[in-house]
């Protein structure tokens, strides 16, 4: 029990000291303001103390000298001087807390950004990962600006407890011990409630987060469609209510708890300082030192207070160092080391991408998704992927990006291993429009411009973003609107406009096509899009330039008949491969697709 008290002890002391750091380094003036201002407030305590005694015994003098004031304006002035001084030092103090605060938070956010945006894809995709990641976040806006509050707090006070309690202890040293106690009772059940606290929310981030989806299903208007279409509104309620009371019902267990240990140890606090201010009433006899019981008193008064915002805040900062591991916990995944040659992707591929033997089983999975993939997808011309659901169609196309890593075979890009390329050279030679594209609550503009950001972080060029933007036959509806390309898409945000799934899908297109790459990779880029809208932009994007491979992830075979070739998968197995006249002429499972769906995609045509 010691040994964890006093481990807990050292992980506040390191968390302070990490605080520290990290608002020095990002406010080192601010952190330099405050730690003089915490000493200055620390002292005056004690000061005024000493300034009372002068003054009470001032005026038990002028009393007797029949109300001479002479002695009394010193003290009374300097007591005014040191108040003032207190209320002008602590709103610099304020101040410089407020600055240091938003700068560390926002210091800190960027870390924490820079680290997810590190991740790879197993890794986002691990639930424990999100469930870090999710901590970190919901801590790191207020958590370590309250903690460097907290630190600046608990240098005041040791300041203050160490000056009134000389002060005290040349008066009496009984006095001084019974008013230093007495905290400690409050303190053990602060610590312990916080410790309390904290082990509660940790072992519930799973359900946090569950509790947070439902939320968003009932606030999002993508998911609310369906809430109202499907009448979710009771189920949704239902499984909102389920989680949210237990976590209350979980929550005033703890309340209850905390309350059975607090009633006794505040009882005892209480008897405490009656102690010590019955001591300091009986030091004084005869009324001949009224000036000593004054000032015994105040600094009672003084230690009392001192000692008590001590141990707060160094209670506070012991819950609040357990909370901050959230940040400092995610911030602590190790960064992937992702294997990484130094040879650029070229601009033109001459062999093309070869799958040699692969298979691809996904982390914590028995199953394959890919197995035993031996193909070569050449330049210049457009490679289909087809099959059903689950076949390895997308996962195929990732294994392209280093996205996931084979857990078989080798994947070369001509002829060389794909590891022994450069990973920032290949992120730059390869543009992804993925299935689950995303809606960026940005400008139109920027939905496009984002796919080329160079290496200072800057969008793509206005002329490049028009052009891409009439790649996909968007061109014209744009500049119609009000504020042309950067009218704010969505309605997250005031003055939104919002776009149709097939608009927003055409934003992915031209958001992978603004990126100047060698390999393109596109996932059910037009199942959101009309017939002849698709049809012209597929007459446009389906015919790759000299050396680029084009990659098309498809279920609409009136998308795939355009493609050169076409990989047929069926249970994570590649089974066909040739022109769609060739496999329908096979007779395969190419072939039964295209039965099963050619007279739908006829209808589907024509509308």
């Amino acid at each position: 029990m010691k040994r964890g008290y006093r481990e807990g002890q050292f992980a506040t002391g390191r968390s302070m000291v990490g605080v520290f750091g990290r608002a020095w380094r990002a406010d080192p003036s601010g952190v330099a303001q405050l730690v003089v201002i915490a000493g200055v407030l620390g002292m005056l305590p004690a000061a005024q103390v000493k300034i009372t005694a002068h003054l009470v015994t001032a005026v038990v003098d002028s009393v007797g000298k029949g109300g001479a004031v002479e002695g009394v304006l010193a003290p009374l002035t300097a007591l005014a001087v040191t108040g003032l001084a207190a209320q002008v030092l602590q709103a610099f103090q304020q101040r410089s807390t407020l600055r240091c605060q938003s700068r560390l938070s926002a210091s800190l956010s960027r870390q924490i950004i820079d680290r997810a945006a590190c991740l790879t894809l197993p890794q986002v995709e691990d639930a424990g990962v999100q469930d870090s990641l999710q901590r970190a976040v919901r801590e790191v806006n207020f958590r370590p600006g309250q903690m460097l509050t907290q630190s600046i707090q608990l240098i005041t006070q040791v300041i203050t407890f160490g000056s009134v309690t000389t002060v005290l202890w040349t008066m009496d040293y009984r006095v001084a011990l019974l008013a230093l106690l007495a905290p400690f009772p409050t303190v053990i059940a602060q610590v312990v409630q916080g410790r309390r606290g904290y082990a509660l929310e940790h072992s519930r981030s799973q359900l946090r987060r569950r509790l947070n989806y439902w939320q968003y299903l009932a606030s999002r208007p993508d998911s609310m469609k369906e809430v109202i279409t499907f009448s979710l509104r009771s189920l949704v309620l239902r499984r909102h209510l389920s989680l949210q009371s237990e976590i209350v019902a979980a929550d005033v267990r703890l309340a209850d708890r905390n309350l059975r240990l607090s009633i006794p140890l505040m009882t005892i606090t209480a008897a405490l300082i009656f102690a010590a201010n019955s001591t300091a009433v009986m030091t004084v006899g005869g009324g001949s030192a009224i000036a000593e019981l004054m000032a015994v008193i105040q600094a009672v008064g003084a230690l009392q207070s001192s000692t008590q915002q001590l141990f707060t805040a160094g209670a506070q900062l012991h819950v609040d160092q357990l909370y901050l591991r959230n940040v400092e916990d995610f911030l602590g995944i190790p960064e992937p080391q992702v294997e990484g040659g130094i040879l650029e992707v070229p601009e033109k591929l001459e062999q093309g991408i070869e799958f040699r033997n692969v298979s691809f089983r996904y982390p914590g999975s028995d199953r394959y998704a890919l197995r035993n993939i031996d193909v070569t997808l050449q330049p210049g011309r457009t490679t289909a992927i087809v099959g059903l659901n689950g076949a390895g169609k997308s996962t195929l196309g990732k294994l392209m990006g280093r996205l996931y890593e084979p857990s078989d075979g080798v994947i070369l890009l001509d002829g060389v291993p794909l590891r022994r390329y450069d990973m920032a050279s290949l992120r730059r030679r390869i543009s992804y429009v993925f299935q689950d594209y995303v809606d960026y609550q940005l400008s139109v503009g920027e939905n496009i411009s984002i796919g080329h950001v160079d290496e200072c972080g800057d969008p793509a060029t206005a002329d490049a973003v028009a052009h891409a933007a009439k790649q996909v036959e968007m061109g014209e509806y744009i500049e119609s609107l009000p504020l042309g390309y950067d009218t704010q898409a969505g309605k997250v945000f005031t003055d939104g406009v919002e776009l149709s799934g097939g608009q927003w899908q055409r934003l992915a297109i031209a958001r992978g096509l603004i990126r100047p790459a060698t390999i393109r990779v596109m996932d059910e880029p037009t199942a959101s899009i009309d017939a002849p809208t698709e049809s012209a932009i597929m007459n446009t994007i389906t015919r790759p330039g000299d050396g680029e491979i084009f990659a098309l992830i498809a279920h609409r075979l009136s998308t795939i008949r355009r493609a050169d070739r076409i990989l047929v998968l069926d249970n994570s197995r590649l089974v066909e491969d040739g022109s769609h006249e060739e496999l329908i002429r096979h007779g395969g499972v190419y072939a039964k697709m295209y039965g099963n769906r050619h007279s739908r995609t006829v209808q589907d045509d024509v509308r």
